[in-house]
């Protein structure tokens, strides 16, 4: 025996543990889902600097990309929040924070844009198009004037 026929053991006793793996219920492949709902996720974009504060309008659809694996076809906007990026200073007493618009950065808003798809529910979470879908997540929004990064900060099922 030489090298190549230990790989090709090695090989075959990994694929056989994963196959028992899978078959047991921890590989994650055999998720039941328990539906299909349409979602509605909450992206926060923070510190856009433009000019245009009509940049994302309801009803248009924009591009959504997670982990860096495109999501087709692009989704719905349903939901757009917007105001200028804010920065905190202590109040006269010192007790408290209070928040004013940011005075080095006139042009920065901060948008919550929510975004409209159907996912399939599993015991985990959403899974839209075979990628998981959790608070936190850095997604990206494109369209036609805009390419920006944004983190998911809500994800409510539409009833």
């Amino acid at each position: 025996m030489n090298i190549f026929d230990y790989a090709l053991v090695v090989a075959g006793l990994l694929s056989l543990f994963g196959f028992m793996l899978a078959r047991a219920g921890y590989a994650g492949v055999n998720q039941e889902i328990k539906g299909t709902p349409t979602v509605n996720i909450e992206v926060f974009i923070t510190g856009l600097k433009t000019k245009d504060l009509n940049l994302f309008k309801v009803g248009d659809t924009s591009a959504f990309t997670i982990r860096n694996q495109p999501v087709q076809p692009p989704m719905k906007i349903v939901k757009v929040e917007h105001q200028p990026k804010q920065v905190a200073f202590l109040s006269a007493d010192g007790k408290k924070a209070v928040a004013f618009p940011d005075p080095a950065n006139a042009m920065a808003h901060d948008f919550n844009v929510t975004v409209e798809a159907q996912a399939d529910q599993t015991a985990d979470g959403y899974v839209i198009r075979g990628n998981k879908i959790k608070l936190g997540n850095q997604v990206e929004l494109e369209g036609f004037k805009y390419r920006v990064q944004g983190v998911v900060v809500d994800i409510n099922s539409v009833h």
